[in-house]
């Protein structure tokens, strides 16, 4: 993840790391910016940049051992599996009893080879399904893309201004075509 220094060191706030340091005065301005620009970037290429915890809950397992697609890329791990018993109790799986598979666009979780998905109650919202999403490391050149719509942001703060706007730099689109994510329908 960018960190507030790199960004004033961007900007051109501070010449070293120290400076940056203990310049604060702009410290929510600019992690407004970063976090923003983070944003941007997820929504722009419709993956996971930063590391999170996200959650999905679905009303039934699929037939038999069939695969349920997580709508997040990348997953670096299933943290838990929550499901409600016919009986209406609550009961989580393991881990060792899941099989993620992240090679597709989009990783499919599915239960081991040989087993079955557990049956649940009839209720809508019965799974749960926690998991680790997105990149642990932010590639170099998404974080140039960063820091340039930053520096963008930065130097045009206001909507309405005296002189024209300027568009988004086309690098940013440019740096962040690699990772982008294109759906159909």
């Amino acid at each position: 993840m960018l960190t507030l220094t790199r960004a004033k060191l961007h900007l051109r706030l501070a010449t070293t790391e120290e400076e940056a340091e203990a310049y604060t005065d702009e410290d929510v301005i600019i992690q407004g910016l970063i976090d923003a620009a983070y944003q941007y970037a997820e929504h722009h290429t419709q993956a996971g940049l930063v590391t999170r915890t996200k959650t999905l809950v679905l009303d039934g397992f699929p037939a038999g051992a069939g695969k349920i697609e997580l709508p997040w890329a990348p997953v670096t791990a299933i943290e838990s599996l929550d499901y409600i018993t016919p009986g209406g109790n609550e009961h989580s799986l393991e881990a060792e009893a899941l099989r993620l598979d992240t090679r597709g666009i989009y990783p499919t979780l599915a239960p081991q080879w040989g087993s079955q998905w557990p049956r649940t109650t009839d209720e809508p919202e019965c799974i749960a399904i926690t998991a680790t999403a997105g990149m642990e490391e932010t590639p170099a050149d998404v974080q140039v893309a960063l820091l340039l719509l930053i520096g963008h942001w930065y130097e045009n703060r206001e909507s309405v201004a005296d002189a024209p706007l300027q568009k988004v730099p086309m690098s940013v689109d440019m740096l962040l075509g690699p990772y982008r994510i294109h759906a159909v329908g």
